[in-house]
């Protein structure tokens, strides 16, 4: 009997569970309440981070704006490929200097070529020192190539590099690299595991990308600086996954701490874009006190278009430093 009561109770409770809804009709209301809300918040931040991504990895490839003889300087077209990538055809300039004692490969900006700046090659000209001018992979009149985030655009230097060797007899130990912006952060990422390289200026260099593309995040849009700091693990991701680049690798800041010599630096006091703070941390890494200077009033990379005879001074005098040094 009392098996019996114990078992019509558990049936009248199983009833009454059913008919007040159970747990089996308040879960669904649980989870959409509390889940749908969380799905949809992560797919907008993946969408933000993929986007931001995308923007910050592609590269435009604008039409030459000067051309060598604008300046009255000899020059000839020439082509070469990256190292280790034969598939791909770099175009440029080699301007010789009548008594050419060393060659400067100059590197350009993001979204620039290398026509960008080209009235500093006479000064270097007149100084002795060669010059090749040469537009990164997707940019200008080189081929068509997804941007490498600085790690790939390193071999296009180092490609550059072996064609001086190669092609125009120029001695290893008597080459420089000089970089402006992304440029100046592709020479600092370049040259310091390449013998032949005797010395590095860089003109406006980031230290870090993954940080730049949070700064240029909150630079760009209304988003509070830690709404950008969030968004970085997923910049990061996004770009790891569709670009099959590591961001967080690109830390030019800690390849100049691998130079065994002085390296040198320049930045403008209120660059919005790679603010200053850049170069303070590239400073802070380096082994050997650099030759550094920086320009009052003037923005991003405009150093020599704002002050072009001391910057060229002090490009030309970096790299006879460097030049007697290794001889």
């Amino acid at each position: 009997m009392a098996g019996r009561e114990r078992y019509y109770l558990m049936i009248r409770r199983l009833s009454a569970f059913r008919s007040s809804g159970g747990s089996g009709a308040s879960r669904p209301k649980w989870i959409k309440r509390v889940v749908v809300p969380v799905v949809v918040l992560v797919l907008i931040y993946a969408a933000v981070s993929f986007y931001i991504a995308d923007s910050a990895l592609d590269a435009e490839a604008t039409p030459l704006e000067d051309r060598p003889e604008d300046f009255a300087l000899q020059y000839e077209d020439v082509e070469f490929s990256p190292r280790g990538w034969p598939e791909l055809t770099l175009r440029g300039w080699w301007i010789p200097a009548p008594d050419a004692r060393a060659t400067v490969i100059r590197v350009h900006g993001i979204d620039s070529n290398r026509s960008s700046a080209l009235g500093t090659v006479p000064a270097l000209a007149e100084s002795g020192y060669s010059v090749l001018a040469f537009d990164l992979r997707g940019h200008g009149e080189s081929d068509l190539a997804q941007m490498g985030a600085g790690v790939h655009e390193a071999d296009d230097v180092l490609g550059a590099v072996d064609y001086l060797i190669r092609e125009r007899g120029v001695e290893p130990g008597a080459i420089f690299l000089y970089g402006r912006s992304y440029g100046a952060a592709i020479v600092l990422m370049s040259g310091w595991n390449e013998p032949a390289v005797a010395g590095v200026f860089a003109d406006s260099a980031f230290a870090s990308l993954s940080d730049l593309v949070v700064q240029e995040v909150a630079r760009r849009t209304s988003a509070p600086s830690w709404l950008a700091s969030v968004l970085r693990p997923g910049v990061i991701l996004m770009a790891r996954l569709t670009k099959g680049l590591d961001i967080e690798g690109v830390y030019p800041a800690g390849d100049a701490s691998r130079y065994p010599y002085a390296i040198g630096l320049v930045h403008c006091d209120i660059d919005d874009r790679i603010p200053i703070s850049h170069l303070e941390r590239i400073r802070a890494e380096v082994r050997y006190p650099p030759q550094l200077t920086v320009y009052e009033g003037c923005s991003h990379a405009d150093a020599w278009d704002d002050y072009p005879d001391p910057y060229e001074a002090d490009l030309i005098a970096y790299l006879d430093e460097r030049l007697e040094a290794s001889s």
